[in-house]
């Protein structure tokens, strides 16, 4: 017997990383069985990630905001009022998603596209893995946060992680040739510190990807944790050729150029990162630029 889909409400404490340890195991668990359940978790985890950016950019209206206030009664309608406490907001995210219904304007073009969706222990892992202080897609909203002294992590930490990775690995057998799945599988390694065996993933998924700025970004990572600083530079110019106003990439290409000793370039580069909406890419832009 199938089992039931996850509630949206679930979902959405799901991508919030709320739940507690035997419910997300639960959750995780059922979503690695069931297709749609997963899409609608990714869907919820890019929706939030896109709302934490820059809510000012979204907004229901319509048909759409009626259905926003019978979900949330008494609430006002979404993504103007800073005062709301986030957790209705994360709810309706999942909502979306769990049904499959559209109910936000798209980005403007100063907004990047929030990207890669990460289970929280795989971002929260990444974002303190890279040895050159590279901001990795799908943990961005750690970009401006202290380096810790000791990236070994916990041993639940640690545990957690390597789950992911297995799940990962499955998930890209499965889905052989997906964009997502090859993203989630070299991000849970690069976090584990399998450099190698992420740069061979990653060299394959860019042969059917050539283009996908994610991609590219974990591609010149990989490169620069084995000393490679002219190849990393070289994908991140072609992530930038892709997509020259994601702030993401210009962080990350200015901190290479600067260890490559181009002070100049990197200047231009990060500054225009500085200047970004997402709040933690421009915090550490500037503060690398104050360096």
């Amino acid at each position: 017997m199938t089992s039931p889909h996850l509630e949206a409400e679930l979902l959405a404490q799901l991508a919030e990383g709320t739940l507690d340890e035997p419910e997300a195991t639960a959750a995780r668990q059922h979503l690695a069985e069931c297709r749609s359940c997963l899409a609608s978790y990714a869907d919820a985890v890019r929706y939030r990630a896109a709302w934490l950016a820059d809510p000012e950019q979204f907004r229901l209206e319509g048909s759409e905001a009626r259905i926003a206030r019978s979900l949330f009664p008494g609430s006002a309608t979404p993504a103007r009022s800073a005062k709301r406490p986030l957790a209705p907001r994360l709810a309706l995210a999942g909502v979306a998603a769990a049904l499959l219904v559209s109910i936000w304007i798209p980005f403007s073009n100063r907004t990047r596209d929030p990207g890669v969706a990460l289970d929280p222990v795989v971002a929260r892992a990444l974002s303190q893995s890279s040895a050159q202080g590279l901001v990795l897609p799908g943990a961005e909203q750690w970009a401006a946060a202290p380096r810790p002294e000791n990236r070994s992590g916990t041993e639940s930490t640690s545990l957690a992680l390597e789950r992911e990775t297995r799940e990962a690995v499955a998930a890209y057998e499965r889905e052989a040739g997906d964009l997502a799945a090859c993203s989630r599988l070299v991000a849970a390694l690069l976090a584990g510190g399998e450099v190698e065996t992420a740069s061979d993933y990653v060299n394959e998924g860019l042969r059917s990807h050539p283009d996908a700025v994610p991609l590219l970004i974990y591609a010149a990572e990989a490169r620069l944790r084995m000393n490679q600083l002219p190849e990393a530079e070289q994908l991140l110019r072609r992530a930038e050729r892709k997509a020259p106003a994601d702030p993401l990439v210009a962080l990350d290409l200015g901190l290479v150029l600067r260890l490559s000793g181009r002070t100049d370039e990197a200047h231009a580069s990060l500054e225009r990162a500085a200047r970004s909406r997402h709040a933690q890419i421009a915090l550490r832009a500037q503060r690398e630029l104050a360096r």
